[in-house]
């Protein structure tokens, strides 16, 4: 098993907008230096992301083999089932605060503490399933902060759809957009059926009208883990391709 060359430290932000103290990961990879510029890719399902989908190690090891640009890896951390859905699902009673929180309070945080690219393209968003959802509402609400962002089997609401069909131009965006084949039929922790698969195909068709730097993929799977595991590579190498 590969050794990580970079580290990986916990910290603390306290968030006005949700009355409450955020957990965060942050990986810095083996050659940082505070003297260099970086780029920032933010998690939603922080702890999640860094254990079971291995973002740390899978980029660690790019950056090692000079695939992808050095970058910082900030895991986002959410409080458990109950806390996560109050903040990433859209009719959830924080989440609006979180979207204030992730767009002001944690990027000014990381911009004062790291030696950051003050543009769009430099603050980057992952998620998987409503943590995509997150990721791509923040892209199309914020995308001069933004400009970045992979999608692993997001949720996709009919209002998000709708928020793109009304949007005229998007060529600030770089997004990485993925889905498994057998998502027609994902059963959530509750017990509810939905179908990921056709809703992510329209999202598709939509962005494909627009000018932007956009790759979609559709995985052979469902809505879970070792799958978007395995699509880390294709989605960083995309974002962060050391060209």
């Amino acid at each position: 098993m590969a050794i990580l060359k970079g580290s990986i430290t916990d910290d603390k932000i306290q968030s006005k907008y949700l009355d409450e103290t955020i957990d965060l990961l942050i990986y810095l990879p083996s050659r940082y230096t505070p003297l260099v510029k970086y780029p920032i890719l933010i998690a939603q399902d922080g702890r999640d992301y860094f254990q079971l989908g291995k973002l740390a190690k899978t980029a660690d090891r790019l950056m090692e083999e000079h695939q992808i640009e050095d970058c910082i890896i900030i895991g986002v951390n959410h409080k458990g089932i109950e806390d996560r859905k109050a903040k990433y699902d859209p009719s959830g009673e924080k989440h609006e605060n979180y979207i204030r929180f992730m767009a002001y309070e944690l990027t000014a945080y990381l911009n004062e503490k790291f030696n950051t690219l003050q543009l769009g393209a430099g603050m980057g968003l992952i998620g998987d399933s409503l943590g995509g959802y997150v990721a791509m509402k923040l892209s199309l609400l914020y995308p001069n902060t933004f400009g970045k962002v992979i999608v692993q089997s997001p949720y996709i609401p009919e209002e998000l759809l709708q928020t793109v069909e009304s949007i005229e131009q998007m060529q600030t965006l770089t997004i990485y957009h993925s889905i498994g084949d057998e998502e027609h039929s994902f059963t959530n922790p509750e017990g509810i059926t939905k179908d990921f698969l056709a809703p992510n195909r329209r999202m598709n068709k939509l962005l494909n009208n627009f000018a932007l730097d956009y790759e979609y993929s559709e995985f052979q799977g469902n809505h879970l883990w070792v799958n978007w595991q395995k699509d880390l590579v294709p989605a960083l190498t995309f974002l962060y391709n050391n060209r």
